[in-house]
């Protein structure tokens, strides 16, 4: 089954290691520009409660030239609620702000 990790990445970084020349980024023939990265499943939750990193690599790439940019945590299925019949927690049609 698939399982669904919802995070955030640190985009100011991975602009300051493309603008430095990081290896990890590459400029392809089409003129678009690729990262190497790796997306590390711990065994347990970090002390944030994050199931995944992600790290910027490239094939060969001595530990000091990885750099960590992203977290990941495990998207839970919850079951929707049902409203009660007559609920008043449903806005009326016209004080909608759209």
């Amino acid at each position: 089954m698939s399982k669904l990790y919802y995070g955030s990445i640190d985009f100011s970084k991975l602009l300051e290691q493309a603008k430095a020349g990081h290896k990890a980024f590459s400029k392809a023939e089409n003129g678009k520009i690729y990262m190497n990265l790796n997306v590390w499943v711990n065994d347990q939750k970090d002390q944030y409660g994050n199931d995944a990193s992600i790290q910027a690599s490239y094939k060969e790439a001595p530990k000091e030239d990885k750099f960590y940019f992203g977290n990941l945590k495990e998207s839970e299925f919850k079951e929707p609620v049902a409203l009660e019949a007559g609920s008043s927690d449903i806005p009326e049609g016209d004080d909608l702000p759209f």
